[in-house]
């Protein structure tokens, strides 16, 4: 309905007869093969001994590593001109003879024949939104030996890929140590984080309405997790652990759900009483993860975009309304249910109980959080969370909230509010591993909102769009006209830079699958301004010259109406039609490629308005 290709601007003449050039000569396409270095052939014949060893210990860990890392584009420390990426793929050829891939539609499916763990090129187009890379360098493979072959624990039988195998992972994987597990995740938090929120599952507005728009992400530490900790409570609750989705018949999709929600709501409530009878203490900051002091996977951002979302690393932008503090298990059961157990083709009821199940683990992730707080204001926040409808569904759907335990920390400032005291706990906790440091765009209390190590013009840059940074919507009336992720681009001379606009979206509550605009709360959204690539789908592109960058905030500021909003886009907008449309849309792509090559994608272009 708008033209093809997505009403964009043509091709220049030359463009087009070079393509006519082109065409007429055939068309051919040079396909040039791919040609590895030693010293990447010497670490995929290493790999591939590791993940291929005969004997039933190795044989589990690496069903457990592939199953994790399917979706990974992984790199290795080579020289090389620009970035190789490769993918762990089951093959029924071994190593050294040419790849047959085993083609399952998941990971956890049965290959039916002996098969072998390969590793191959990722060949073809990098685009940004598959693009979910991590380190498989030497460094983790030695790490990988250090969590899992360290400690003596046995095999008696190698796991089946049946239902039950493949609907609970903690009893299918239940020899390996939980905390070499956990701490593998942890140490990749942002990847696996990324596979969930970023990946196949997380496409189209009723998938992604289970999130807020904005929150941050902290996860339990391992010394301070009672399933990592505590073998007899582990095994307690595991075969509580199971995921719905296995079973895909619709008329039994009802029954199916109320048997998972139900067994997720007693395991919580197991959970609760073993944390008051045995960890009352550990409801406390000194339990989250601190990355070991060095790991910024520790604190992570996460942002919603609509009907897509992106993850960083550090606290970006002002406090939340929400935040979500993981265990193992929450972590594990996101992965498996989102990732490992997730069927692009899968039918209705698939697709519905695994959105359902996901709602239920925010809900996990929420309460959790809470526990650091004092127990009389826990009930109070979560009404804030769930308004509306949402307070009916606390009691229906979800497990009670523990009121009882009291939080291990004092809060004794009666002023401020305690999430606000816990925030400020964590920047000073944590700002070593914070990768936003003190996020001086969207949390500047004085006069220096500017990064210091930056140049002076982007300084400058800094310090203007710092000043609409989050402000809520009725003191930024421009922010109502702004979709939900726009890419800024200043100029200064032959130099350029880029930012992230992000327009969060308030909601009464993200507990439901339909009627989101009947929850929405447009007069609390707020703008976070985030310094470079948020966001894999652009909603819109403004390019502007440095010395512009205050025109353009006081504009934002002004516009209280379509007109004048329109003259923005006008002066500074990149629509479909303009001519350099390409040209500026790829450059994002290029400035990730010099400043971020392992990050570095493709945009999509298929969810640009036309401002």
């Amino acid at each position: 309905m708008e033209g093809m290709p997505l009403a964009i601007a043509g091709l220049t003449d030359e463009e087009y007869a070079q393509m006519m050039g082109w065409l007429k000569q055939g068309a051919h396409v040079a396909v040039s093969p791919v040609i590895l270095t030693d010293a990447e052939l010497d670490e995929i014949q290493h790999w591939e001994n590791l993940l291929n060893q005969p004997d039933h210990r190795h044989q589990l860990v690496a069903r457990w590593l592939y199953e994790h890392l399917f979706l990974a584009h992984l790199y290795f420390e080579t020289p090389s001109p620009a970035p190789r990426f490769f993918e762990l793929v089951r093959s029924y050829t071994p190593s050294g003879e040419p790849l047959k891939p085993v083609s399952t539609r998941l990971p956890n499916q049965d290959p039916e024949k002996p098969f072998y763990y390969r590793l191959r090129p990722v060949t073809g187009s990098i685009v940004h939104k598959r693009h979910i890379t991590l380190d498989f360098s030497r460094q983790t493979r030695e790490r990988v030996k250090t969590l899992f072959f360290s400690e003596a624990w046995s095999v008696d039988a190698l796991p089946g890929y049946d239902y039950s195998h493949r609907a609970n992972p903690f009893m299918t994987f239940a020899a390996i140590p939980a905390r070499a597990k956990y701490q593998f995740m942890l140490d990749n938090a942002q990847y696996f984080t990324r596979t969930f929120i970023r990946g196949p599952v997380c496409r189209g507005q009723i998938a992604t309405d289970v999130i807020r728009d904005h929150f941050w992400v902290l996860y339990q530490d391992p010394d301070k997790d009672l399933f990592v900790t505590d073998a007899d409570y582990r095994s307690r609750v595991s075969p509580l652990l199971g995921l719905p989705g296995q079973d895909d018949d619709l008329l039994e999709a009802g029954t199916n759900w109320d048997k998972y929600r139900d067994q997720r709501n007693r395991y919580q409530d197991h959970r609760q009483r073993a944390y008051r009878e045995f960890a009352p203490d550990w409801a406390s900051i000194q339990s989250i993860w601190d990355g070991e002091g060095y790991n910024k996977n520790a604190l992570l951002t996460v942002f919603r975009h609509f009907d897509s979302a992106s993850v960083q690393q550090g606290l970006v932008g002002r406090v939340p309304q929400t935040i979500w503090w993981m265990d193992y298990p929450l972590f594990e059961r996101s992965y498996y249910e989102l990732v490992v157990n997730f069927d692009v083709f899968g039918n209705v009821a698939h697709q519905l109980q695994t959105r359902l199940y996901f709602d239920l683990i925010r809900n996990g992730a929420e309460h959790n959080f809470l526990r650091l707080l004092p127990a009389n204001e826990r009930r109070s926040l979560l009404d804030d969370w769930y308004q509306g409808m949402g307070a009916i569904k606390t009691h229906i759907s979800y497990a009670a909230l523990d009121e009882q335990t009291r939080s291990a920390d004092a809060y004794e400032n009666k002023d401020k509010p305690s999430k606000k005291i816990l925030a400020n706990r964590l920047f000073a906790e944590f700002n070593a591993i914070n990768a936003q440091d003190n996020d001086v765009l969207n949390r500047c209390f004085g006069h220096d909102c500017f990064r210091p190590l930056q140049p002076e013009w982007i300084q400058q840059t800094d310090v203007r769009l710092a000043g609409i940074s989050s402000i809520s919507s009725p003191a930024l009336p421009g922010l109502r006209y702004l979709p939900e992720i726009t890419f800024l681009r200043v100029r200064s001379d032959d130099m350029r830079t880029v930012y992230s606009l992000i327009r969060n979206r308030a909601h009464s509550n993200v507990a439901f699958l339909f009627g989101e605009s009947l929850r929405r709360q447009p007069e609390a959204d707020y703008l976070t301004v985030y310094p470079g690539i948020a966001g894999s789908y652009p909603n819109f592109i403004f390019d502007i010259p440095a010395d512009e960058v205050g025109q353009f905030t006081l504009a934002l500021k002004q516009a209280d109406n379509e007109t004048k909003f329109e003259q923005m886009v006008l002066r500074w907008g990149v629509r479909r039609t303009h001519p350099d449309f390409w040209k500026i849309f790829h450059d994002f792509t290029q400035w990730q490629r010099e400043q971020q090559p392992l990050e570095a994608g493709i945009f999509d272009a298929n969810r640009y308005e036309n401002l």
